[in-house]
């Protein structure tokens, strides 16, 4: 049944083709003596596709025909019309076969080579991060994995901005923009990647611009509340009028915080921009979220003000800018800029908001460390104030379907914790396999340390995300969100691949 299938697909085809030519059938009928002229000479088939061949008319023709063979039907079968000049190969498993076109005397022939190969149907980038900024590269996937072929070409639209090498290693030239293609050189597949420059030298990606100041102009103190992750900044003047803080605020969109702010001296004004959509600068409409002080006048503070974070923030790192300035000037973003102190603090924008909470009693989890993971923590710390903290200084990193080993140490023995992650990252921790440790029993003493394998669901939503311990009495029983007597909370920022 397969074979006379085969026969009838290769017999349309050919048929097909000798329509096509039927305007020049007169010509078709013969052939030159001289040479049989191939409208290929090499050919890439998967299995089971069908591809013509055409015997080019010459003039002087005879009308001697051509017939064809394989050197391998178990790699490819071809078959022909009547004369020889139209005739359909077809691929049938892995592996390479000749194709002979001779006259009927043999002393004129020619050849097609067939290779019977798994072709590439698309592939896609996957970047290898470097801890050279003004590098990367990336790898190249192949879908099917099992592509016969596996070579790419690289190309830049423009080299003199990001120039990429022929092993997709990626560098930065000059500041601008620029699109690094890789090209399949089986079936001419493309994968794209468009990259941005910046800085001198020049580093990959966008970054801040760097800002500099004189004057005595000063945020002596800068902190929030309300926040996912609050800041409690005190600082002196810093060199240069700029800094750079270590503190990370965390907010979440469709959120609102207050900020609060004090200044060195009552000549100047304050002005606070937030980078929401994380392009490097603070130009856009609604960036500039605060403004303490009116111009020209004496402002004597302190300052505060509520800030909505919008529901179209740009989910990941940004930044907060806080600049003091003389009241009687105008204020400028970039570069050397006079009478003036600029601070930097690092934003991290949430997708969701989790639930305060709050405790009360000496419950402390000491200790969180993972191993196996793909970003591992390494955690220790004392009770915080308000028997909550959100360490934000590492992230877990997992992969789905991958396990990793959590190991905690417990403050003291009368205590059990209790771990919990949002897989699904919808802002809380209450859905069916999010509770996945308990360390310790109701009721009893746990000396501890304790330690368990967690395996990452197939279904975890990719993305950033949260992972909750709490530590409390063995003796009574959790609480999420609010006061919660007996407990302390610790939460650790977590990622899913």
């Amino acid at each position: 049944m397969k074979k006379n299938k085969l026969k009838l697909l290769m017999s349309l085809l050919v048929l097909s083709v000798m329509l096509f030519y039927s305007c020049e059938e007169d010509d078709l009928a013969t052939i030159s003596l001289n040479e049989i002229v191939l409208s290929e000479s090499a050919l890439q088939l998967s299995i089971d596709e069908v591809k013509p061949i055409i015997v080019t008319p010459s003039p002087n023709a005879t009308t001697e025909k051509v017939t064809w063979s394989s050197s391998n039907e178990q790699v490819a079968v071809i078959q022909f019309n009547e004369n020889g000049l139209v005739a359909g190969v077809k691929g049938i498993s892995l592996g390479e076969a000749i194709l002979t076109a001779q006259n009927a005397n043999g002393n004129i022939t020619n050849t097609v080579t067939i290779n019977v190969i798994i072709k590439i149907e698309s592939i896609a980038l996957e970047e290898i991060v470097s801890a050279d900024p003004s590098q990367t590269s990336y790898n190249v996937v192949f879908f099917p994995e099992n592509a016969t072929i596996k070579t790419v070409t690289w190309s830049s639209s423009d080299p003199s901005v990001i120039s990429v090498d022929e092993n997709g290693v990626v560098a930065a030239v000059s500041p601008g923009v620029a699109v690094i293609t890789a090209t399949t050189d089986q079936g001419q597949k493309t994968a794209v990647v468009q990259l941005a420059a910046s800085g001198d030298p020049a580093i990959l990606g966008l970054q801040y611009c760097s800002i500099s100041g004189t004057g005595g102009y000063n945020a002596d103190t800068i902190d929030t509340t309300g926040a996912e992750g609050d800041i409690s900044y005190t600082g002196s003047q810093p060199a240069n009028n700029y800094e750079l803080v270590s503190e990370t605020l965390i907010v979440a969109t469709e959120s609102q915080f207050s900020i609060s702010l004090t200044q060195s001296n009552n000549w100047s004004k304050s002005k606070i921009w937030i980078d929401w959509n994380g392009d490097k600068d603070f130009e856009d409409t609604g960036e500039l979220v605060a403004e303490f002080g009116l111009d020209a006048q004496l402002n004597d503070g302190p300052f505060s003000a509520n800030i909505s974070v919008p529901v179209d923030a740009v989910i990941g790192s940004s930044r907060m800018r806080v600049q003091i300035l003389d009241a009687w000037t105008d204020y400028g973003l970039c570069g050397d800029v006079a009478n003036q102190t600029t601070k930097d603090f690092n934003v991290e924008i949430l997708g969701v908001s989790y639930c305060s909470i709050s405790g009360t009693g000496g419950y402390n989890a000491d200790t969180v460390t993972t191993t196996e993971a793909d970003n591992n923590l390494n955690y220790s710390g004392s009770q915080p104030n308000g028997n909550y903290e959100f360490f934000t200084e590492q992230t877990l990193g997992v992969t789905t379907g991958s396990s990793f080993t959590l190991e905690l140490t417990q403050s003291n023995n009368w205590s059990k914790s209790k771990v919990w992650i949002d897989w699904n990252g919808d802002g809380d921790f209450e859905d069916t396999g999010e509770l996945v440790i308990e360390f310790g029993l109701d009721a009893q003493l746990n000396d501890g340390p304790f330690s368990q394998s967690i395996t990452v669901p197939n279904d975890a939503v990719a993305g950033s995300t949260r992972m909750r311990i709490q530590t409390l009495d063995a003796w009574v029983d959790h609480g999420l969100c609010g006061d919660i007597a007996n407990q302390t909370t610790k939460d650790f920022k977590l990622s899913v691949f």
